[in-house]
């Protein structure tokens, strides 16, 4: 469901393999629906209901009811914001944005809509998205992994607690 169409050719995961990923997530934020669900692919239907021409979208009966109204949706940039999500979901990863470019949009249909963004309040914005202040920018898909580290931890990776412990003796039954 949240997979890069593309991985399935080239078995590598990219930065714009996380922007399908983001675009997918946009569109369950839409639809209130998991990508696959009852054999039904999300982005797939969403790409055959669309209609700009009808209100909201062509989506109807796809969208969230919780969002819905008689009259359409109520909600702020909606149009623009399904229409980022639908580009996040382009087969070709050449033809999607970069997270970078999705994080000025969505503040840019913030601010058109009146919605403070002020970077001051926010944990992040476009300026500083995808930096890092003491290395350079990278990302884990395309990082090797460095010589004698296979089962040490970084401090970056994901800890597991647990009152478990599996015995490391091998005992015959």
């Amino acid at each position: 469901g949240y997979l890069d169409p593309e991985y399935y050719m080239t078995q590598q995961l990219t930065e714009k393999s996380d922007v399908y990923s983001f675009g997918v997530v946009m569109l369950e934020l839409v639809t209130a629906k998991a990508p696959i669900e009852r054999g039904k692919y999300i982005v797939r239907e969403v790409r055959l209901a669309i209609d700009k021409r009808k209100e909201p979208c062509g989506l109807g009966e796809l969208l969230d009811p919780a969002i819905r109204t008689p009259h359409g949706v109520a909600l702020a940039g909606f149009e623009k914001f399904v229409d980022l999500a639908m580009r996040c979901v382009e087969e070709s990863a050449s033809d999607r944005p970069t997270m970078g470019e999705i994080v000025k949009e969505i503040e840019t249909i913030l601010q058109n809509e009146g919605v403070n963004t002020n970077p001051a309040s926010a944990s992040s914005s476009a300026n500083d998205f995808g930096t890092c202040k003491a290395a350079p920018p990278r990302h884990p898909y395309n990082d090797p992994m460095p010589a004698g580290k296979e089962h040490q931890q970084c401090s970056d990776e994901f800890s597991y607690s647990s009152g478990y412990t599996v015995s490391t003796n091998i005992e015959p039954k």
